[in-house]
């Protein structure tokens, strides 16, 4: 529930992770602004237009306003929404325009594409309502937060039970998207993220020799694109599952 409601025993950390999202940057690597905290002044996201939503549809238009309240990039993104047996499906198409100037994003492991789970999923966290559950798994066959954690894979799972129910969350990383396979900002506390953009904390955080730094600048009118897939399902899924759906994703 936290941050929109305290209940005794659940964690408290990082009231910014607030369902699924989709942002970057903490200590100024988005053209010396940051968006991966909630701001109640610039610099913040902030959503502009609904454009579409039918069928299980939902497009919208979404502008990052910098801290002299100027919109330096435009976000389109489409999701479609599919229900099937004991799963959910999200598809996300997000693409980054730059306006009127380049805009320049820089390498920190605070993005980008990500899931605040519940407790109970988590591999370990400071809450003591729930018995943490949680156990990641990506498509090298790495497992736990010391296995997946800034690395590259083209996804990675996380399952855990709660009161006899099984819950999964499959995030699925598409190749024509920047960066593919991204890294994982994967926490055993609770934060499930994808990091297409960060290189060097990963790196470092790996014990890489020489982590190298990486940035990625979108010109003015030019566009990036980032595609992923999120899946929560019912019932434990095996690997081949897990590879077969990204097979399936990767050729829309």
């Amino acid at each position: 529930d936290y941050p929109f409601k305290e209940v005794e025993g659940e964690s408290t950390d990082h009231p910014h992770h607030t369902g699924m999202y989709f942002t970057f940057g903490s200590k100024g690597e988005v053209n010396g602004d940051h968006f991966w905290n909630m701001h109640p002044v610039p610099p913040q996201i902030k959503h502009i237009e609904t454009v579409k939503a039918e069928n299980g549809i939902l497009n919208t238009l979404i502008h990052c306003i910098n801290s002299e309240n100027q919109p330096i990039m435009e976000e389109n993104r489409a999701m479609e929404f599919v229900v099937e047996e004991n799963k959910y499906i999200i598809d996300f198409t997000i693409e980054l325009k730059a306006l009127e100037e380049a805009v320049t994003f820089e390498d920190t492991k605070e993005g980008m594409f990500a899931i605040r789970v519940a407790d109970w999923m988590c591999e370990k966290n400071k809450g003591k309502l729930y018995e943490n559950t949680g156990e990641y798994l990506n498509a090298e066959g790495d497992k736990k937060e010391k296995g997946v954690w800034g690395k590259r894979s083209s996804w990675v799972r996380l399952e855990g039970e709660k009161d006899g129910k099984f819950i999964g969350i499959a995030i699925y990383h598409h190749p024509e998207s920047v960066n593919y396979p991204t890294y994982w900002h994967a926490r055993g506390y609770g934060c499930f993220s994808a990091n297409p953009i960060g290189q060097y904390d990963f790196q470092r955080g790996r014990g890489e020799e020489n982590p190298v730094r990486r940035t990625l600048t979108i010109e003015p009118g030019e566009t990036a694109l980032f595609k992923f897939r999120m899946t929560i399902y019912e019932s434990p899924g095996t690997k081949d599952q897990f590879d077969q759906e990204f097979e399936d994703f990767s050729k829309n």
